[in-house]
């Protein structure tokens, strides 16, 4: 089993670093959701990705914007997000809540 540290810069990122996501694709288990998500498109194995949030500051869950990009080009059945249903609220609101209802995507 591999673990991949994705980004692991403190809260911005840099062209050298970007924010905190680690990843292990054989379980598709991802801690955080760091702006270094977008790196893990290459590294997916199954066909579902599990994202647990440590918190909800924006180095840990801006990545999750990534994710429509992701999907676009990796084939994933389901992505589970994984937090305090308080912080999940609150990334539901500020970051997915116009792009979802565009979407007719379910909350997270």
């Amino acid at each position: 089993m591999h673990l991949h540290f994705l980004g692991t810069a403190g809260y911005h990122p840099s062209e050298a670093r970007h924010t905190s996501c680690l990843f292990i694709p054989e379980s598709g288990l991802m801690l955080d959701a760091g702006t270094g998500l977008f790196r893990a498109s290459s590294l997916i194995q199954r066909e579902s990705l599990d994202i647990l949030l440590s918190h909800a500051h924006l180095d840990h869950i801006f990545g999750l914007t990534f994710i429509f990009d992701i999907l676009s080009t990796t084939p994933l059945n389901r992505v589970r997000v994984y937090g305090e249903r308080k912080k999940l609220d609150a990334v539901q609101k500020h970051l997915f809540e116009a792009e979802c209802a565009r979407a007719g995507a379910p909350r997270i």
